[in-house]
Protein backbone atom coordinates (compact mmCIF):
# COMPACT_ATOMS: atom_id res chain seq x y z
CA UNK A 1 0.00 0.00 0.00
CA UNK A 2 1.16 3.53 -0.76
CA UNK A 3 0.19 6.44 1.47
CA UNK A 4 0.84 10.15 0.95
CA UNK A 5 1.65 12.53 3.76
CA UNK A 6 -0.26 15.80 4.00
CA UNK A 7 2.82 17.58 2.60
CA UNK A 8 2.90 15.21 -0.39
CA UNK A 9 -0.79 15.87 -1.06
CA UNK A 10 -0.16 19.61 -0.80
CA UNK A 11 2.74 19.27 -3.25
CA UNK A 12 0.43 17.53 -5.74
CA UNK A 13 -2.11 20.34 -5.38
CA UNK A 14 0.63 22.92 -6.04
CA UNK A 15 1.92 20.99 -9.06
CA UNK A 16 -1.61 20.80 -10.46
CA UNK A 17 -2.25 24.52 -9.93
CA UNK A 18 1.07 25.49 -11.50
CA UNK A 19 0.53 23.36 -14.60
CA UNK A 20 -3.12 24.39 -14.87
CA UNK A 21 -2.08 28.05 -15.09
CA UNK A 22 0.71 27.30 -17.57
CA UNK A 23 -0.91 24.70 -19.82
CA UNK A 24 -4.52 24.12 -18.82
CA UNK A 25 -6.48 21.62 -16.76
CA UNK A 26 -6.01 18.67 -19.12
CA UNK A 27 -2.22 18.95 -19.00
CA UNK A 28 -2.23 19.51 -15.24
CA UNK A 29 -4.38 16.44 -14.69
CA UNK A 30 -2.08 14.37 -16.93
CA UNK A 31 0.95 15.56 -14.95
CA UNK A 32 -0.56 14.53 -11.61
CA UNK A 33 -1.74 11.20 -13.06
CA UNK A 34 1.77 10.58 -14.38
CA UNK A 35 3.26 11.26 -10.98
CA UNK A 36 0.82 8.92 -9.24
CA UNK A 37 1.30 6.20 -11.88
CA UNK A 38 5.06 6.37 -11.36
CA UNK A 39 4.57 5.33 -7.74
CA UNK A 40 3.03 1.97 -8.68
CA UNK A 41 6.47 0.32 -8.92
CA UNK A 42 6.89 0.85 -5.18
CA UNK A 43 3.99 -1.48 -4.41
CA UNK A 44 5.98 -4.41 -5.80
CA UNK A 45 9.54 -3.11 -5.38
CA UNK A 46 9.71 -0.78 -2.36
CA UNK A 47 13.49 -0.63 -2.62
CA UNK A 48 13.37 0.71 -6.19
CA UNK A 49 14.31 4.25 -5.19
CA UNK A 50 17.85 5.48 -4.70
CA UNK A 51 19.23 6.02 -1.20
CA UNK A 52 18.63 9.49 0.20
CA UNK A 53 21.05 11.52 2.32
CA UNK A 54 18.30 11.40 4.97
CA UNK A 55 18.45 8.19 7.04
CA UNK A 56 15.71 5.62 6.34
CA UNK A 57 14.47 7.57 3.30
CA UNK A 58 14.73 6.60 -0.36
CA UNK A 59 14.02 8.76 -3.42
CA UNK A 60 12.10 7.60 -6.45
CA UNK A 61 13.14 9.54 -9.55
CA UNK A 62 9.97 9.83 -11.59
CA UNK A 63 10.35 8.79 -15.23
CA UNK A 64 9.76 11.49 -17.84
CA UNK A 65 8.71 13.96 -15.13
CA UNK A 66 11.22 16.30 -13.44
CA UNK A 67 10.23 15.33 -9.90
CA UNK A 68 11.44 13.01 -7.18
CA UNK A 69 9.33 11.35 -4.52
CA UNK A 70 11.16 10.81 -1.23
CA UNK A 71 9.58 7.96 0.70
CA UNK A 72 10.09 5.59 3.59
CA UNK A 73 8.77 2.24 4.66
CA UNK A 74 6.53 2.58 7.69
CA UNK A 75 4.58 -0.30 9.23
CA UNK A 76 4.86 -2.38 6.06
CA UNK A 77 3.67 0.33 3.68
CA UNK A 78 5.31 2.95 1.51
CA UNK A 79 4.83 6.47 2.83
CA UNK A 80 5.54 9.17 0.23
CA UNK A 81 6.83 12.21 2.08
CA UNK A 82 6.92 14.86 -0.66
CA UNK A 83 6.98 15.52 -4.39
CA UNK A 84 9.92 17.79 -5.19
CA UNK A 85 11.20 19.22 -8.45
CA UNK A 86 14.59 17.70 -9.22
CA UNK A 87 16.20 21.14 -9.35
CA UNK A 88 14.80 22.37 -6.05
CA UNK A 89 16.79 22.40 -2.84
CA UNK A 90 16.01 19.61 -0.43
CA UNK A 91 14.24 20.80 2.70
CA UNK A 92 15.82 19.97 6.05
CA UNK A 93 12.65 18.21 7.15
CA UNK A 94 10.37 16.23 4.90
Amino acid sequence: MIALTAKAESDLDSIFEHHQLKAGSKTAFAMVQGILSSLEILEHFPGAGRPSPVPDVRELVLAHIPFIAPYRLLDGRVQVLRFLHQRSERPEHW
